[in-house]
């Protein structure tokens, strides 16, 4: 496993290891995240005007974003400057919800919210949108799930651009293993405790406020992908024959249109759209995508 060796935007993660007389050792401390309302930032560039992304987790009642529930809500609005460096923590907010149905028990195992938890919880649908509208970008690090959870509880917030921590950053490439938050996390030195949406808030803005190999944060290369437009290209009448070849390829398929699917990069979209008319003898259909639309 590769170790990235660069420096974090927010808080140094590297400390001397203790000397247990034997060199052969390497140890490396993990610090507990910070709560982003103390986190030291760089301040804001006074000269030029900021841009907003609200960097959101959701906990709710199934893993199905088309039938779940929301029962816990957060957002940090970052405030960064136009190069993509987080200057600032312009607002925190959490709040419970009452989902109006039991919660499952392994949800509350997982996350420790209780039906009496949210028993009653105000949960104001219209501050939330106005919170959300503010910003021009909305982050999540499963964004093809919290958009669609969050876009069915509050109508107002849809078309609105969303970026995805999870799938549009070349972690590999960054020098990470794996995908998962709480992972990628101890692997800049962080760690935290429980599984609530606040919390894992705090960790994505820790993790994302990290520097890579070529001294920008995560953020930045975040935004850079959220903005590029690719196409989603579906294989229409693909012979069933030819689904391994199509999931060898990187496509996925989506039972509810039962059809195969890619996003595919501009650069390589004539070459996709010649394999799939020539080897997999299908239509190929196509859909622009942008921030707007491509995680739903």
């Amino acid at each position: 496993m590769t170790i990235p060796e660069t420096g974090s935007a927010l808080l140094p993660a590297y400390f001397p290891a203790p000397d247990l007389g034997d060199s052969s050792w390497d140890i490396r401390i993990l610090r507990k995240v910070a709560p982003l309302a103390t986190t030291p930032l760089i301040g804001p560039d006074l000269a030029r005007k900021p841009s907003y992304i609200g960097v959101i987790d959701c906990e709710a009642t199934s893993t199905d974003p088309h039938t779940a529930e929301v029962i816990d809500l957060a957002v940090c609005v970052l405030e960064i400057d136009n190069v993509g460096v987080i200057t600032g923590v312009a607002e925190l907010k959490q709040s419970l919800r009452d989902p109006g149905m039991p919660i499952p028990k392994d949800v509350t195992r997982l996350t420790g919210i209780s039906d009496a938890d949210v028993a009653g919880a105000q949960f104001d649908a219209q501050d939330w949108t106005h919170l959300f509208m503010e910003c021009d970008l909305l982050v999540a690090h499963n964004a093809a799930y919290d958009a669609v959870v969050l876009e069915r509880l509050l109508p107002g917030i849809r078309g609105m651009h969303w970026a995805c921590s999870m799938s549009e950053i070349d972690w590999a490439g960054l020098g990470f293993d794996g995908k998962t938050l709480g992972y990628l996390l101890t692997q800049i030195g962080f760690y935290s405790k429980g599984h609530r949406a606040m919390a894992d808030v705090t960790s994505l803005v820790h993790l994302l406020s990290w520097q890579g190999p070529d001294g920008r944060c995560l953020l930045a290369h975040l935004r850079d992908r959220a903005d590029r437009i690719t196409t989603k290209v579906e294989a229409l009448n693909a012979p069933f024959s030819r689904k391994d070849m199509l999931k060898a390829r990187g496509y996925k398929w989506n039972s509810k249109r039962r059809v195969w699917w890619a996003e595919i990069e501009d650069d390589a979209l004539e070459e996709e759209k010649r394999w799939l008319t020539d080897e997999v003898r299908c239509t190929p259909s196509l859909e622009f995508l942008t921030s707007a639309g491509r995680h739903r």
